[in-house]
């Protein structure tokens, strides 16, 4: 990886926002009072198509005056048309974000943009606001590259004159070693494989670039080492020479595999060359790649019209056949799309051949989180993948023949042991928010942070160089929000259920209110703890209620869509993480307060003798007094007096959800905790 493509993907996830409850933010702000990044924006610019600079009105450099950058962000100027799935980046030479905070001071220039520090967001080094400046960028362990520069003035002078070859360096060559002024000077010695990938790219631009002098050395260059020379004649020639990566041009292809996912106008000229030389080395070819595609899709496709038990065999069959093409670089560039989805498809197949049971619930559990929550994470995945329409049936419809009828059995198994055994998580809540004591600790709670996603949420955690502590715990009964949301708080102790209640929630037990977003607020700050609302970091010494990432929102709303935007909702967590570890908390424990059921094919109608309940949603219900039923039974967490009927299997009472829960399963009832001390 470049060292600028760490920069853009730092910039772009700047944007990211919760879609079921944030708005899309109209541009991310980009200030740099002391104009350590300018020298670079053109190089910047050409990787980066959605930025925009301040000043002087040049549109054909993207940049522009504070009035034009409203226009370009609002979709209204031919000159500068906005980039389809990309939230447009402001940068801001010579501007502190103090200037724009303070707008009845903010200069007239600005005025026009100061509004957007509230319809936009900041990259910003942290929650207090500062400039991220080249060296904090190089050397930051969290966000930025953690690299070792030396803090003595001479380095620390010369790198914003090399930032332009600074940020064209692979990230691993910087790694490892102390860097000196020396280091960085020796970047802008001569790179010709480097300027030849350039030209190759732009071939006029690169000319218009270099004077005579360097034209001339290059071509020179070339000529010798390359045996041909730049021109309009021998640019073909030379694509194609790369493509075959013979004698010297080995070294020039390896440069281009590291380097091609910013070199876009290179991977457009070479999209249709095809080998002329049967002994040609195809994976070069990205129309070979194409082709591959093409047939690996009709393979799927014919996977929902054969033998049901051979789908599993001709899947993994399939997988073995396409396998070697995911260390093409097509597959890095994600040009392989079908095949990262049946690389998903054949963990499914693979986990689902038997569905696993054990001797109680909690054995159940154990074997559940240390092997089969790969089943699910699996088929979220592949569905994730599924972009276009029809991808997504066609996953839908291949899930539907492995996982669906597995996850039904996995289910049976396990409201058989319950029924048999009981439900283990009676009283194992009380016992968790029992250790929210310790002085400097936020609880962080999520809506349906499932246990797969809880797994997926680790890992972006140590990607920003956090460790957590990932355990389980059983949720209380029934797995909705109401009910189990209540119980992770910890006001718990204060909470009661009344015996003729005609819904899930739980009432305060001093006035017998029904408890309420309101009553949670009033009732923490009584008991001490502070309720955090949107970036607040609060005190620090103290403690904190948190809630941030609402999947089951997104659940409900998005239906067999959900795949799609969990990973958005997974970044805003663990953006919140580092922001709330930077304020300075000592701990974070990350809970939730039920998982939930995702089928590709819908949950299947089951009836309900709706005259035996008083109040039913889609995988549970509550019964009369003394009502009895063949359905799974369990108590209410609240009052173990009341009964609940269960849903059987993946059912629901109600038709037409791809996505519910309230249920009695382990996707529904075992939930992560993720704990988190700061370092």
């Amino acid at each position: 990886m470049l060292v600028v493509n760490y920069l853009i993907e730092q910039l772009r996830n700047a944007a990211a926002y919760n879609k079921s409850v944030q708005v899309k933010p109209a541009a991310v702000l980009w200030t740099d009072e002391l104009c350590q990044w300018q020298s670079a924006m053109p190089l910047i610019k050409e990787y980066l198509p959605e930025l925009l600079e301040l000043g002087d009105y040049e549109p054909s450099q993207r940049t522009g005056p504070a009035i034009w950058l409203k226009c370009a962000i609002a979709g209204v100027l031919d000159e500068a048309p906005l980039v389809e799935g990309r939230t447009p980046i402001i940068y801001l030479p010579g501007v502190s974000r103090k200037a724009l905070r303070a707008i009845e001071d903010c200069p007239d220039y600005l005025r026009p943009l100061a509004e957007l520090q509230y319809r936009g967001s900041w990259w910003a080094y942290n929650t207090a606001g500062r400039d991220w400046s080249v060296g904090s960028f190089l050397t930051n362990p969290r966000v930025g590259l953690e690299l070792d520069v030396a803090k003595d003035n001479s380095t620390q002078e010369v790198i914003p004159k090399v930032l332009r070859d600074l940020l064209e360096t692979q990230v691993d060559a910087l790694k490892g070693r102390r860097l000196e002024a020396k280091d960085f000077q020796e970047l802008v010695f001569n790179d010709p494989i480097k300027d030849l990938l350039g030209w190759l790219n732009h071939p006029s631009q690169k000319r218009a670039q270099w004077d005579e002098n360097k034209w001339q050395l290059f071509c020179q260059t070339c000529e010798s080492e390359f045996g041909l020379k730049p021109g309009d004649d021998t640019h073909q020639q030379m694509l194609a020479a790369m493509l075959n990566a013979e004698g010297p041009w080995a070294a020039v292809w390896q440069r281009f595999e590291d380097s091609a996912h910013n070199l876009h106008s290179l991977l457009t000229a070479i999209a249709t060359l095809v080998p002329v030389d049967l002994a040609a080395d195809f994976s070069h070819y990205p129309i070979e790649n194409a082709r591959e595609e093409q047939r690996l899709m009709n393979a799927i496709v014919a996977l929902g019209q054969g033998e049901l038990s051979l789908v599993r065999s001709n899947i993994a069959d399939l997988y073995k056949a396409h396998q070697v093409r995911e260390g093409w670089l097509w597959y890095r560039l994600g040009q392989s799309k079908y095949l990262q989805i049946l690389a998903e498809l054949a963990k499914v197949a693979k986990l689902t051949a038997q569905p696993f049971t054990h001797q109680s619930p909690q054995e159940m559990a154990a074997l559940y989180c240390e092997t089969y929550w790969q089943a699910d994470a699996a088929a979220l995945q592949a569905m994730a993948l599924a972009i276009e329409p029809q991808q997504q049936e066609l996953v839908a419809e291949v899930l539907a023949l492995i996982y669906s009828p597995w996850l039904s059995e996995v289910t049976h198994n396990f409201q058989g042991l319950v029924r048999r055994q009981g439900y283990p998580g009676d009283g194992e809540i009380n016992e968790a928010t029992a250790g929210y004591l310790a002085k400097g600790l936020v609880v962080f709670f999520v809506d349906g942070l499932r246990y797969d996603c809880a797994k997926w949420l680790e890992q972006k955690l140590l990607a920003r160089q956090i460790q957590a502590t990932l355990t389980s715990q059983w949720c209380a009964l029934p797995s909705l929000t109401d009910t189990a949301k209540a119980a992770v708080t910890p006001i718990a102790g204060l909470l009661t259920g009344a015996q003729d209640t005609q819904d899930f929630t739980p009432s305060v037990a001093a006035t017998s209110s029904d408890f309420s977003a309101y009553h949670l607020k009033k009732l923490l700050a009584e008991h001490g703890w502070q309720y955090l609302e949107g970036l607040d970091s609060g005190e620090q010494e103290g403690l904190a209620w948190l809630q941030t990432g609402d999947l089951d929102n997104l659940g409900h709303q998005q239906q067999r869509k959900l795949p799609l935007g969990i990973d958005a909702v997974l970044n805003e967590v663990a953006d919140r993480v580092c922001h709330l570890l930077d304020a300075g908390w000592r701990e974070v424990h990350i809970v939730t307060d039920h998982g939930w059921l995702w089928l590709p094919d819908k949950l299947p109608k089951v009836e309900l003798d709706k005259p035996l309940v008083r109040k039913y949603l889609s995988r549970c219900a509550i019964l009369h007094d003394n009502a009895s039923t063949d359905l799974p039974q369990v108590g209410w967490h609240w009052n173990n007096a009341v009964s609940l009927a269960m849903a059987p299997g993946v059912g629901a009472f109600t038709a037409g959800d791809y996505y519910n829960h309230g249920g009695l399963s382990l996707q529904e009832c075992l939930t992560p905790v993720l704990k988190i001390t700061n370092s």
